[in-house]
């Protein structure tokens, strides 16, 4: 294990203790499973973003000059033609 020193303010420390308190643990295990919890959250967004979650835009992953180029075509193309044509 390694030490490290933090500076917290008073009322951030108390908030710590107090949720230590209640989770029934130490602060250098509070710490230990906000980190956890933090890297586990960040891993999930990291993997939302992989080609094999959504395969359509994963083909375009190295190409975002085409993806450009089918955003502007649609674009015009929701200009120019109206999506609903009501009688009247």
């Amino acid at each position: 294990m390694e030490t490290v020193e933090l500076q917290l303010n008073p009322q951030t420390l108390a908030r710590a203790r107090q949720l230590a308190i209640r989770r029934r643990c130490t602060l250098e295990e509070l710490i230990e499973e906000i980190v956890k919890q933090f890297s586990t959250a960040e891993e999930t967004v990291l993997e939302v973003g992989k080609e094999m979650d959504d395969p359509i835009l994963g083909m375009f992953a190295d190409e975002p000059e085409l993806m450009d180029e089918v955003l502007e075509d649609i674009m015009n193309s929701r200009e120019a033609y109206q999506l609903r044509v009501t009688d009247g």
